[in-house]
Order: structure tokens, then sequence, then C-alpha cells
């Protein structure tokens, strides 16, 4: 019997849609979690799943890979101790904070893959059946060469704020509207692999967010170039005020896109040569192999994360969405920012696929973290407008007594 592949949870709360997904596949088992809020991991006790508050402790048992899925902002961290460790890592989103950290990152990667231990970014809209079928369509060459897309992540969370923050300091409070920008770029990363080359960044400055906390801007707003001169208009994130995943691809051979507002899973397809016949077509695709993934999280995009990946590490390949490609999703975000606080020029968006570009960065601490405010001078404030001043009462109403 072959042995099984032991993983180890770091964040015990969208951690743990890993550790369902790891049931389902046969030769999978959770080694243990770790998280340093002891009461995320009570009910873990119940299911005998070893649990841990130390993860420097923890990052020393023998387990084959390490899930990274602490805050959004603080993954680069733990996925280099991960990898040192000589574990295979899979983190969450968003890949990096600053770009100094997204190029130890690559560095880090490419010494652990001279040992076979490979890094995978864990985006999990990539994985959405709608999203593979329009990579399965574009890459069959159906609708010709990717000249305009716009993707969003419009995701009204003020009602629930209570439920994802528990401080005013929780990242989600602080982060700019840029910054989490691969829920709706990733997607066309992986359908065309073609990689970003510029960006230019607009926020709508912060009016709501204020209201429940928020020291961002209330909308993100990217134009990207792409390597073939197409062009993306992507808006990361926003406060709504009505939800929308959507995607559209218009390529020179037609078009397509998902439904924006109900019944998302629908694809729409649009074939149309120059001078030709149009041919429409609506439906809705499956994931044809492992029906059971629907049983777990965004759609059952999460199954495929991981069982990518383990099938990677088992042929001791780079998986799907590798370092490279986490930097091409995660780096318009971040200048995107640098655009929007120097009037939205246009500025590049750096290929850390090459040391001597890499090199330039290396010392680039450049970051709204309110922790990073003594790394380097001209610390960018989260919102264009400045240190957002929020008042007691918001936070009190949010939090109780502060």
């Amino acid at each position: 019997m072959a042995k099984k592949i032991k993983i180890g949870i770091f964040g015990a709360r969208r951690g743990l849609s890993y550790k369902n997904v790891a049931s389902l596949i046969p030769d999978v088992e959770v080694f243990g979690v770790c998280d340093y809020n002891q009461e995320r991991l009570k009910n873990l006790k119940e299911e005998k799943i070893p649990t841990f508050t130390d993860f420097d402790k923890f990052i020393e048992y023998d387990f084959d890979i390490l899930v990274v899925a602490n805050y959004c902002t603080e993954h680069v961290p733990y996925a280099i101790k991960g990898l040192k460790s000589g574990k295979h890592v899979l983190s969450e989103v968003i890949a990096c904070k600053t770009l100094s950290e997204g190029v130890n990152l690559c560095r880090e990667v490419e010494k652990a893959e001279k040992n076979n231990i490979f890094y995978m970014f864990g985006e999990n809209c990539c994985y959405l059946s709608y999203i593979l079928e329009m990579e399965k369509i574009y890459k069959s060459g159906k609708i010709g060469e990717l000249r305009y897309g716009e993707g969003e992540y419009i995701h009204d969370c003020s009602q629930i704020w209570h439920l994802l923050t528990n401080s005013p300091e929780h990242w989600r409070n602080w982060l700019p509207s840029t910054y989490y920008v691969t829920h709706s770029l990733g997607p066309f990363i992986t359908i065309t692999d073609l990689r970003p080359v510029s960006v230019s960044g607009f926020v709508v400055p912060n009016l709501l967010s204020r209201e429940f906390g928020r020291k961002g801007d209330d909308w993100g707003i990217l134009i990207i170039k792409m390597e073939n001169d197409a062009i993306l208009r992507i808006i990361p994130w926003s406060v709504g005020p009505h939800d929308s995943l959507w995607y559209r691809i218009y390529g020179t051979e037609g078009m397509m896109e998902n439904n924006r507002w109900e019944n998302t899973d629908i694809l729409n397809v649009h074939f149309q040569k120059l001078f030709g016949k149009a041919k429409l077509k609506s439906y809705k695709p499956e994931y044809k192999k492992f029906k059971i993934a629907k049983k777990t999280g965004h759609g059952g995009a999460d199954f495929f994360i991981l069982y990518d990946f383990i099938k990677s590490i088992k042929k001791k390949e780079r998986p799907k969405i590798d370092v490279y490609k986490a930097m091409d999703m995660t780096l318009p975000g971040i200048i995107g920012y640098k655009s929007a606080v120097s009037n939205s020029i246009q500025m590049e968006v750096p290929d850390f696929r090459k040391e001597e570009i890499r090199k330039k960065y290396e010392n680039d601490n450049w970051s709204p973290d309110p922790k990073d405010r003594n790394l380097q001078k001209n610390q960018p404030f989260p919102s264009i407008l400045g240190d957002i001043e929020i008042k007691k009462e918001v936070y009190e109403k949010i939090y109780g007594k502060i």
C-alpha cells in the first residue's frame, strides 16, 4: 500500500476547507492544524486531529504539504519556513504583501525545486468549472487571441464585517482596494498563459468603508496591459452594492463570458470569425470527473487545487499555478496601488522569473500595513485620502468596547 500524503494546515479558518478536501482524496490525510487562536481549534479536538498553536514547533513535524492559510498579507514568511523545512507549500491568496517578499519567495522556491520540493498558489477561481471550460476553449484556438477582457470581484461584506474581522488592526481593515486582485485577474492568466506587463491603478476614495471600520478605499480598478498588447479591465474588490464574480474575454474570433448576477456558472460563448456567421452557445459546464468535488468549497474548486498539487508532486513537476504565475496574479494589485497614489500613471509589472529584474526590487518594502511604517520612508496609507479617521462609535458597534 502506498504511503499516504500528510498535510499540515496553518490557519483554522480558511484552511479547514482543505481538511474537508483531504477526506475525499484516498491517499491523503490531515496530519494536524496550527492556529494562534485556540478558540478556532476547539472543534478539531472532537475529530481527534492534532492541533498546535506554535508554528515553529508545528513545522518541525514529519508531514509532506504545508497549507498556508493564515492572514492574507502574512503568507510569505511561513511559506518560506515551510520550504526550508523540506515541505511542499500550498499558499492561499495573496502571494506576497511587498515586492521584496515576492523576490524572496521566488528565490526560495527555486532553491526548493532543486530538491523536488514545490510551491503552488491556491487561486480557487482558476478552478471554477466555467473557468476551466473557458481555458479549454481558449487553448483550442476557437476564439482566437485575447484582445480585451473584463473581470470583477465585487463582494459587499459590510453586513458581516463583525464576523470577518476581530479588531481594528485586522488586515481587512487596512488593505488597499487594489491588493485583493487574484480572484478577478488570476483566471485570465491561466486561461491564456499571458503575463501582465503594465498597470494603471484607480480607486474610488473611502466614503462607505469608514462606516464599517475600513481604512482602505471603496473600489479598486486596474487597467492592465498584457504581453501581447491586449487590455484587461479588472475590479479587484469593492463594497458592492451587488456581488459579482464575472469574467468576459474578447478574442480575434469570438468572445465568452459567464452570467453576471444569476446562475453565474452558465457560460455564454459567441464564435465568429471576421466576416463570418455567428454561432452562439450557452450552457453549464460540469466537472466531468470527480463529481464529488461539488461537496467542497467554491463550487468544487477547492478540491481541484489540492488534487492538482498532489498530482504535480507525484510527477515531480511544477504545478499549474507556480510561484511565477502567483507573482503575475499578485503584483499588479500592489503596483496598481502605487499607480493610484501617483495620479494613476502607467507602471511596469516586473517579470520575477528573471533574477536580474528581481534584484531591482529586493529591497522594495513599500507597504500600507501599519506595522511596516518603520521599514522605509514614505510608506503609503491604505487610502489615497491619507489616514482615514474611524469614529470610536463605529468600532464599538462592530467589536464592542475597545
